[in-house]
């Protein structure tokens, strides 16, 4: 089962005393969900199974939609949630199954590593579509986490299964920024990621959720690439509606280019470095002659990479 955002913004305005943009998720588990829970042994979204939105009649739960991935050491309010939100805004059919709420957390403990693996894996396969928390942009800490390594892991070996990233809106603000000031920032922090380098609480856990990895078609090797080829297609279409919402800004344009260059999305490339080589025309600016310098060795680069395609 899967709560609807209704649900999960009722939760917060109930608890809006102890739900402080600080307070992480497991922090929200001590304070809120584990001494709410504690008598009945349930999953906190039992207390929801009945209720409905008021201003739109929507039931508050139902069957999921959508697996959330996320670390612990979030900050709830400001990173999970709100990622959540930017989500329902786009599905406002959604339903999330979220492990803080879905599972009884004060039994949690006492189930082993073949009760989470499983629930996980036939979790993710069954609901089709996995929503990935990234925060911070630069540094994703889901990829320095096994057990959301393995939750990607999982997604990634499903044909059926499509996997969604998103960002809390301050982390797309400073991407933005980021690549304006150093455009390879962006292939850096995608050349940082290492899944064998991942940690857990429990060394155990650790050891089968990276036993399991090694013994699946390409190992670390197969989910290293699997991560990085979908973070390049999400990074790019992050820039593209980063640009989309400043079309005359020449330098998000550029970086924004050379972001796609180096992840070989070509044809992307070239038509923001001719947009953006055509602004600085137009405004007659003293570095457009640095720029035109500057794009017409990006365009032998990519004239060269064409060749070698076609080779």
């Amino acid at each position: 089962m899967g709560m609807h955002i209704g649900a999960i913004r009722a939760f917060i305005q109930a608890n809006s005393q102890v739900v402080t943009e600080e307070l992480t998720t497991s922090g929200i588990n001590r304070e809120i969900v584990k001494p709410g829970t504690k008598h009945s042994m349930k999953p906190f979204i039992n207390k929801y199974l009945e209720m409905t939105d008021p201003d739109t009649g929507i039931p508050f739960v139902s069957t999921a939609t959508v697996f959330v991935s996320h670390a612990w050491k979030y900050k709830f309010y400001d990173v999970v949630f709100q990622v959540m939100e930017q989500h329902a805004s786009r599905n406002p059919s959604a339903y999330f199954w979220f492990d803080l709420f879905t599972n009884d957390q004060n039994s949690v403990t006492e189930k082993d590593f073949d009760w989470f693996s499983r629930t996980f894996k036939n979790g993710i396969r069954e609901i089709g579509q996995m929503l990935l928390v990234l925060s911070p942009w630069d540094d994703p800490l889901p990829l320095k986490r096994a057990w959301c390594l393995f939750e990607i892991h999982n997604a990634l070996e499903e044909s059926k299964v499509s996997l969604s990233i998103d960002l809390p809106d301050r982390e797309t603000v400073e991407l933005k920024e980021s690549v304006i000031v150093n455009a390879d920032c962006v292939l850096q922090a995608l050349s940082d990621i290492q899944a064998e380098n991942a940690k857990a609480t429990s060394v155990s856990d650790r050891e089968l959720i990276f036993r399991t990895i090694k013994n699946s078609a390409g190992g670390f090797f197969s989910v290293n690439q699997g991560v990085k080829n979908e973070l390049r297609t999400w990074y790019v279409n992050k820039l593209k509606n980063l640009v989309k919402e400043e079309p005359e800004n020449p330098q998000l344009l550029a970086s924004s280019g050379r972001v796609m260059y180096g992840f070989a999305f070509y044809d992307d490339a070239m038509s923001h470095f001719n947009h953006a080589t055509n602004i600085y025309l137009a405004t007659r600016e003293r570095r457009v002659f640095t720029l035109q310098c500057s794009i017409t060795t990006w365009r032998a680069s990519i004239m060269t990479k064409d060749c070698w395609r076609e080779q």
